[in-house]
């Protein structure tokens, strides 16, 4: 038994080494295997017309499809443009004069009325005078140096200066500063009414449109302010 299986080995090794040297090629088809394995050449001869074979570059992925709502929509390529170009323009601030004129200006040029107006309270000064004799204000004048103050000299109607110790947005304001100037020996020391409270127009969602109709109004029409980006309304 040991005989045959000997014999077996024999007979196989030598039909490995027949298949590996090609004396086996008319039976590769039926034995469907070949002893160079896939890489060799005869792959290559199975190719019909290689040299017709062009490599094409990449197609662009094609572009994302809109929702069926929004292509289907008429007008909602136009929509989305229109409110990308909207935009929040103000001119001023105006005095009570000044209003009136840019006002009528802005009517002609937006007649549909989409503009707003917004209200800037009156500023709040700590003064003190006004003074008529000129040797008392310069009096008080070094009496703030020395304390460390610095005023403002403004002229008045009369001709009578006023010293401005500090400016404010709000009267609360000006109340605690002049509160501070006392405890720092400041006491004929007042506050008033700074200047007349002003006003801004606002366009807040100007389209194309309307901007090109406000930009086209002359300086001389809104008195030298004319419409800009709009303000954080607390300033």
């Amino acid at each position: 038994m040991l005989r045959w299986i000997v014999l077996a080995l024999l007979l196989a090794n030598a039909g490995f080494w027949a298949w590996r040297q090609g004396w086996l090629e008319p039976l590769h088809g039926v034995i469907g295997a070949r002893p160079e394995g896939e890489r060799e050449p005869q792959r290559l001869g199975l190719q019909v017309r290689p040299e017709a074979i062009e490599l094409m570059p990449a197609e662009a992925p094609a572009p994302r499809p809109l929702p069926a709502s929004a292509a289907t929509a008429p007008g909602t390529v136009e929509a989305v443009v229109a409110v990308a170009a909207l935009e929040c323009l103000e001119a001023g601030p105006f005095n009570v004069t000044e209003f009136a004129l840019a006002e009528a200006s802005v009517k002609s040029a937006l007649p549909g009325g989409a503009w707003a107006v917004r209200e800037i309270a009156a500023p709040w000064w700590v003064v003190m005078g006004p003074f008529v004799d000129t040797e008392l204000l310069q009096k008080k004048r070094d009496e703030l140096r020395r304390r460390g103050i610095t005023p403002q000299q403004l002229p008045t109607a009369s001709g009578a200066p006023l010293l401005v110790l500090s400016r404010h947005a709000a009267r609360p304001a000006a109340e605690l500063e002049l509160t501070a100037l006392v405890e720092r020996g400041v006491h004929t020391a007042r506050t008033m009414v700074g200047g007349p409270a002003l006003r801004v127009l606002r366009v807040a969602q100007a389209d194309a449109l309307q901007q090109s109709a406000l930009a086209a109004l002359g300086p001389d029409r809104l008195r030298g302010k004319p419409f800009g980006p709009c303000q954080p309304t607390g300033l």
